[in-house]
């Protein structure tokens, strides 16, 4: 009881003193509801019933809201027959609200005068009944009906669901009945159970993630073999060479190795192919429409992730003492950061849309191999007017800026079970020095030590900005991937006098504790290890459009790429969209989107994952190029030498979506001055790509010359679709 009456001898008691008695009771137990049982809308009872195909039963039960009890004492009826639907389907609510009111009236004597005890009765409420009251709602009929909108202060006991028939189903909000106190005993009682079944099996989980990671990672994926099918079926073809050939070489127009310069200048492009210049492009900066976007967050390196809170994924527990951080040797560490890996995304008609030729250079062309990782990292895909390249994994590229901190350096490993987007770090000083900055640092692991060397993300704490503990010192770091099965380190490296709290070695963070002790070397301790929290994003939605800054470029845009870093983890998807004729399209899309050339196109990037996980890109460069190609074409091969002298060459072209109604091409050898031009040409199927056509020149100079260059000429007509030249092989007979 908070508050209450005193009643003593001899003392007037008044009506006041009556009702408070009551008042100061149903205060006590209103606060006692609210504070250990909530404040919001709950029920209990009110089980409705259908009592026929029109009419719902209402048993007795109790509303409680704001920590007051309303009852309904006695079962209701209500006929639902003015509520049926002529023709679809509607949803009623049943909806409950408390009102307060007063009842039982009863005649009662009021004294009028005290000397001769005169009275006059008077009929008045003696009773005060918190009433549960209860109606029905209608929502609007419809094939697909919705529940009807609730004000604040009602709660929605069933949803009934009624048909031209009468009533279909009844629905009730299980999610709003107040649940009891031996119901929840008898659910924790469970968990209990289960929580000793399952905590030895949940705490081996982190080792045979890693285990099955460690097993998996080496392994080929299925597009590797696909490609690798297919280059060894090419290898055992027969090489269209003709017998007693003297010389021969091919092109396949992957750079620009056999390429003149000098004169072929900017009248032709190599990019995945022999492609038609540019008659005009421009540059833009990959930006946000509206830099206040709500969707979104942009961290200060441009980074944009999806609006997301933190979220506390991994905890150490158990206060077990501190740790002196200076008490360890000073020494200088080296950093090395990291950066994000680069997708390019393209939409257009000016690129080589010939799957055979991917095909055929897969693996020399469009592989790279990293030795520091012992893995392959890059791969095409393509369609018919767009592509993309991405990573296989997502990880991040050790780039060339090292920086140096002096200080004691303390470390603490751990292993990620799963993959997330570090936001947020807890530490707990025990006590904390006038000054001395904190680098905090999370970086790679390499044999479970610590490699500063490597570092993902870092950030300075001044010594004024770190708590004491019990208070947990938050530190918000820039985001960065973590991914599952995987071994980070988070270092601290300071020259102030400060302590740390450390808990009994934690099987939980499957990690060990390090201090630095002089250069390179870092000894570990076995039993103990940093008290920390570790919070990653925890995303508000799956899928994210992220508006951004249009491009724009005069005379029209048919091609649009985008060159950005990028991060998006396995399950994640990150694509751009296109706007066209008010609509939005995929830059992937198998049908070209910019055939009209407008001279404005708005950009959109669509991240698409899950509540834990989600794709990132950074903004901030000039990542978008625009442009369309021009009509005319002309490229110079580096300079031929053959073995011999010869009289009778020939100069296959292997072109792909070329047209002869719009198309022209041509072909002739330069050597010493003199230009060869073609005694014939010979147009061929390709059987092994998909529309490719081949052209063989052939070509009888005289007298016979033992060096030349090929001359490759072409152009296409005002609105026609630019085809690709895909391959160049030249035989001297």
């Amino acid at each position: 009881m908070e508050k209450q009456v005193i009643f003593r001898d001899r003392q007037e008691l008044q009506a006041a003193d009556l009702n408070n008695s009551q008042d100061f009771a149903a205060q006590a137990l209103r606060h006692l509801v609210q504070d250990a049982v909530s404040n919001l809308l709950w029920f209990t009872g009110l089980e409705v019933t259908a009592t026929s195909t029109s009419e719902v039963e209402v048993a007795a039960g109790r509303l409680y809201a704001a920590g007051e009890r309303y009852s309904a004492a006695e079962a209701v009826r209500f006929s639902l027959f003015p509520h049926l639907p002529l023709v679809t389907r509607r949803v009623v609510a049943l909806v409950a609200w408390g009102q307060a009111e007063d009842t039982d009236v009863q005649p009662r004597d009021f004294l009028l005068d005290l000397t001769t005890g005169e009275t006059q009765p008077e009929a008045v409420a003696m009773e005060r009944r918190n009433r549960c009251n209860l109606n029905l709602l209608a929502g609007a009929e419809s094939a697909d009906p919705q529940a009807p909108a609730m004000q604040s202060d009602t709660l929605a006991i069933a949803l009934i669901t009624l048909t031209p028939a009468g009533i279909e189903r009844i629905e009730m909000n299980s999610a709003a009945r107040l649940p009891r106190l031996d119901d929840l005993a008898a659910r924790t009682r469970a968990l209990e159970a289960w929580r000793a079944l399952a905590d030895p099996q949940i705490g081996t989980i982190a080792s045979d993630l890693a285990a099955l990671s460690a097993r998996t990672s080496g392994l080929a994926d299925r597009d590797s073999l696909i490609a690798m099918a297919l280059d060894v079926a090419r290898l055992k073809e027969q090489l269209d060479v003709p017998e007693g050939s003297a010389s021969y070489g091919s092109d396949s127009f992957a750079d620009e190795e056999q390429t003149d310069p000098g004169l072929t200048g900017a009248t032709a492009r190599i990019e995945n192919g022999l492609l038609f210049p540019f008659a005009a492009q421009a540059q833009a900066p990959l930006e946000l429409f509206n830099p206040y976007d709500a969707s979104v967050k942009r961290y200060s390196d441009g980074l944009v992730l999806p609006a997301h809170s933190h979220q506390m994924r991994l905890f150490t527990e158990g206060y077990a003492g501190d740790l002196s951080v200076s008490q360890y040797q000073f020494q200088t560490t080296e950093l090395k950061e990291f950066k994000r890996t680069v997708r390019v995304f393209h939409h257009g008609w000016h690129w080589n849309y010939s799957p055979s030729w991917y095909r055929r250079h897969f693996h020399d062309r469009y592989w790279y191999y990293d030795n520091d990782r012992n893995d392959r990292r890059y791969w095409k895909y393509h369609c018919r007017y767009g592509y993309y390249t991405r990573h296989q994994e997502t990880y991040y590229e050790l780039q060339q800026v090292t920086n140096s901190i002096n200080g004691a350096v303390l470390a603490q490993t751990l292993l990620t079970p799963n993959s997330l987007w570090l936001t947020r770090l807890a530490l707990y000083f025990t006590q904390v020095a006038a000054d001395g900055d904190v680098h905090l640092l999370v970086c790679d692991t390499d044999a479970g030590k610590p490699v500063p060397g490597q570092t993902l993300t870092r950030v300075t704490l001044p010594a004024a900005s770190l708590q004491k503990y019990p208070a947990a010192t938050l530190i918000d770091v820039p985001p960065v991937l973590l991914e599952a099965g995987k071994r980070y380190a988070i270092m601290l490296i300071t020259q102030g006098d400060h302590r740390v709290a450390v808990v009994s070695g934690n099987n939980y963070t499957q990690g060990t504790l390090f201090y630095g002790t002089d250069g390179d070397y870092m000894q570990g301790d076995l039993t103990r290890d940093l008290m920390f929290g570790l919070y990653g994003a925890s995303f508000s939605r799956a899928r994210t459009e992220v508006a951004l800054q249009s491009v724009s470029l005069a005379g029209g845009i048919t091609d649009v790429e985008i060159s950005a870093q990028h991060t998006v983890p396995d399950g994640c998807s990150l694509s751009y969209e296109v706007q066209v004729a008010g609509r939005w399209y995929p830059l992937d899309s198998t049908e070209l989107r910019l055939l009209a050339a407008p001279p404005i196109v708005p950009l959109r990037a669509v991240l698409l994952g899950t509540s834990d996980l989600a794709p990132a890109l950074v903004t901030g460069i000039d990542a978008v190029r625009v442009s369309r190609p021009d009509e005319a074409l002309v490229h110079y091969s580096s300079l031929r030498s053959l073995a011999a002298a010869a009289s009778a060459l020939q100069v296959h072209l292997v072109v792909s979506a070329y047209d002869s109604e719009h198309h022209s091409l041509n072909c002739q050898l330069v050597s010493g001055g003199t230009t060869y031009n073609t005694t014939g040409v010979e147009w061929r199927a390709e059987p092994d790509d998909e529309g490719a056509q081949r052209a063989v020149f052939s070509f009888a100079p005289s007298p016979a010359i033992s060096s030349y260059q090929v001359k490759i000429s072409a152009s296409r007509q005002s609105g026609s679709a630019p085809f690709t030249l895909t391959e160049r092989l030249d035989v001297a007979l």
